[in-house]
């Protein structure tokens, strides 16, 4: 220990004695310099100041460079517009992928854009009066509604002329997210973005799923007009703590208007008889929607340009989804052709192998080329590193469940004649084909889902389907064993 201390100390003398050294002869240089160059001519003393100047500022440029902090990029999108949906559309049915739906939001478009009027969508959660309010705007007109609420299920459109004379489509929809009503959850959505103008009624103050549903049509740039209807249910001061609360929950939501009105029109009153009794009687009165009324006038009278515009923006923006989502299925299709392919694969090399191994995914080849393939269809750029780490974690999974799939399998091929008294390749070839055909389907579910390789996810999803389809699952790989059986046979 004493003889490294003494190591040390002599370290630090020698770097200090060479630290000496080298100053010394750098002021015996910088100082010999200065003399040359006060002998020499007055342009070679400018010439050499301007290199230092030069190398200086090059060398602060590059250490600037090197230190300064590194900014991400951000990559904004282009908007949509009709000019690029139109080549995406011609792409996309060179590719095959079904491009019906796209070309059907166009054409309506088309159409209202021919129509010139204008387009309202009515929503809300159930029982906030949608249908009372129809029949408020338009009294010739019957909106059908029930006490049970909710009980909306169609997209009915009402024409309407408002006291300005301007043409409106009153477009009557189920809640965005109604109970028991969630198979027309996305029509309804698709139909707040076709429509200039959302009309989105409450009675009260808001609930997490109503602000929800506001920030919705909120992200989709929709002009919304939130009504508190059955205002009329509260005294002056409960309305304006309502409407304030109103004010703070979509302060964020830049285009909204809030108003207070009331569609009922009836209303129960208490009638004094002249020998004091008291009854009840409903009396009719005038809904008051005056303030509704007024905000949508402003709405259409301040900028109907715009209003075409954010609603074109919105439809094209819907049909480039549509085209998405074909994608997206066109792509599961062809996973799961690959997945299909890739199995018989297993099952055929598994029956021509001697003696089939142990590690049913890691030695195979076959399981590279099947998460290759997958993930190049799904433009995932994958590395050989996060294949083998895929492929290991699979295995180490599937090793403590081998055991019972083989004797699920075993027990199963009983059940076909000619298989159940096999031994060794037909056993192997039907677990190599459950094992690369539950590989695969997660994998492939899980890249249509998250668009890249999460290895834990498709872990976990692998061992769910080895589990829960271990049954269904075998009888398909058997017949598959048998089919290639038979082809070998021939």
């Amino acid at each position: 220990m004493k003889l490294l201390r003494y190591l040390l100390a002599a370290a630090v003398v020698l770097l200090f004695m060479l630290l000496v050294v080298i100053t010394g002869m750098a002021g015996d240089t910088l100082l010999s310099l200065w003399q040359r160059l006060e002998t020499a001519p007055w342009y070679i003393g400018g010439l050499f100041v301007l290199i230092l100047l030069m190398l200086s500022v090059a060398s602060a440029i590059i250490l600037w460079k090197l230190l300064r902090p590194v900014k991400k990029s951000t990559h904004k999108l282009e908007p949509i517009n009709e000019s690029s949906l139109q080549q995406r559309i011609e792409e996309a049915q060179e590719s095959g992928i079904e491009i019906g739906s796209a070309k059907e939001e166009l054409r309506k478009l088309k159409q209202r854009r021919q129509t010139g009027q204008l387009y309202i969508a009515l929503t809300g959660t159930i029982s906030t009066g949608k249908s009372s309010l129809i029949n408020s705007l338009l009294p010739n007109t019957e909106a059908r509604s029930e006490v049970t609420g909710g009980t909306t299920r169609d997209i009915v459109e009402y024409h309407w002329s408002t006291p300005s004379g301007d043409e409106v489509i009153l477009i009557d929809m189920p809640g965005l997210q109604d109970a028991g009503n969630t198979g027309l959850s996305d029509a309804a959505r698709s139909e707040a973005m076709r429509a200039h103008i959302v009309i989105y009624l409450c009675d009260g103050d808001l609930t997490r799923q109503q602000l929800d549903e506001l920030n919705l049509l909120a992200e989709l740039q929709k002009p919304v007009i939130l009504a508190l209807n059955k205002s009329d249910w509260y005294s002056e001061q409960e309305r304006k703590q309502i409407l304030q609360r109103l004010r703070e929950h979509t302060d964020h939501i830049k285009d909204i208007t809030i108003v207070a009105i009331s569609t009922q029109a009836e209303k129960q009153i208490v009638v004094r008889q002249s020998d004091g009794t008291e009854s009840t009687e409903l009396r009719a009165i005038e809904p008051d929607i005056k303030e509704l009324a007024r905000a949508l006038q402003r709405r259409i009278d301040n900028n109907p340009e715009r209003l075409e515009q954010l609603r074109d923006s919105a439809i094209f923006t819907l049909a480039a989804r549509t085209l998405e989502e074909a994608e997206l299925q066109q792509r599961i299709e062809k996973g799961q052709s690959l997945v299909r392919n890739h199995t018989r694969s297993a099952v055929v090399g598994a029956m021509a192998a001697i003696s089939p191994g142990t590690d049913i995914l890691i030695q195979g080849a076959l399981g590279i080329s099947l998460v290759k393939s997958l993930c190049s269809l799904y433009d995932v750029p994958v590395s050989q590193l996060e294949i083998d780490r895929l492929l290991k974690l699979g295995q180490s999974r599937l090793n403590r469940h081998i055991a019972l799939i083989m004797a699920v399998v075993g027990n199963a091929m009983k059940a076909f004649p000619g298989l159940g008294t096999l031994a060794g390749g037909a056993l192997h070839a039907v677990t190599y084909g459950m094992i690369f055909d539950a590989l695969g389907r997660s994998l492939n579910e899980t890249l249509a889902s998250r668009g890249e390789l999460a290895t834990l996810p498709v872990i976990n999803r692998f061992t769910e389907n080895l589990g829960d389809q271990l049954e269904k699952s075998t009888g398909n790989i058997i017949r598959l064993v048998m089919e290639a059986k038979e082809e070998r046979q021939k």
